[in-house]
């Protein structure tokens, strides 16, 4: 069935164009996004095709602390932990069928849930979310999220409105999301019972300080990272736990620099 890496949420205590502003100083397209008003948040967005990177935060606390999506409940949990990378979220025109599929791999499974969001225009957007958790683990699944238009009308309306263009660091797509693990192995069989996807040999990645192996999906590959020593993925496990920590960006432009906003964003040469 159909999967591909959607967007990247990461989570920001300030006003998210704030962190759109930071971002776009460092060469990348950033745009604000909207409000979701039934669950107090808001949110600045970067689109790399139709993947995307996400800036959330809370807007109204009584609302998001009154939520019963998970996204939002982690988002308020994580308050307390500074900005950084909470999220994932995989693409899919199947979400029943991946509902059922999970359930009976042993997952437990939440959704869809209903989505939607006011443009600055005062247009809606709209999706459903399927969230998850697998009780044999304490690793956290990423969600799903099915989009109620098509990818080619997003493309062509997303495009429209000049929400996807160009970077002027020349960025181009992302290259995988770092996911921190205690344990590779272990962390590579459970997103294979979820998922179905083969793992690559294992690789040693020195400016991650981790050895990794890759899991590939349309839009990014998904890289699991078990820390070896001190570096980022250490420090990312025991400030932050299992979870995503950095982004490599492919770019073609070779002095184009990395920049952290509580994550990692690393510009690689395509």
């Amino acid at each position: 069935m159909d999967l591909a890496l959607d967007h990247i949420v990461h989570f920001v205590h300030r006003a998210p164009a704030k962190a759109a502003e930071q971002f776009r100083a460092k060469g990348y397209h950033a745009v604000a996004g909207g409000r979701h008003a039934m669950w107090g948040t808001w949110n600045s967005l970067s689109y790399f095709g139709l993947t995307y990177v996400e800036f959330l935060a809370v807007e109204r606390e009584d609302l998001a602390r009154e939520s019963e999506n998970p996204l939002i409940r982690q988002l308020v949990a994580d308050q307390k932990q500074g900005e950084g990378l909470g999220q994932i979220a995989l693409r899919t025109r199947q979400m029943d069928e991946w509902a059922n599929r999970l359930r009976q791999a042993g997952l437990i499974v939440t959704g869809p849930v209903a989505g939607s969001r006011m443009r600055e225009d005062g247009s809606t957007i709209r999706w459903r979310m399927l969230f998850l958790d697998d009780p044999d683990s304490a690793l956290q699944p990423p969600f799903l999220i099915e989009w109620g238009e098509s990818d080619e009308e997003r493309v062509k309306d997303l495009t429209s409105r000049g929400v996807i263009a160009p970077h002027a660091n020349g960025a181009k797509s992302i290259q995988s999301v770092c996911y921190a693990v205690s344990d590779l192995e272990e962390a590579v069989r459970r997103w294979q019972l979820w998922f179905g996807w083969e793992g690559s040999e294992v690789v040693t990645d020195e400016q991650l300080g981790a050895k990794c192996r890759q899991l590939p999906v349309p839009g990014g590959s998904i890289l699991l990272c078990q820390p070896v020593g001190s570096g980022l993925a250490s420090k990312a496990l025991q400030t932050r736990g299992e979870r995503p920590f950095a982004l490599k960006v492919c770019t073609e432009n070779r002095e184009a620099q990395d920049v952290v906003l509580g994550g990692m964003y690393t510009l690689l040469p395509c």
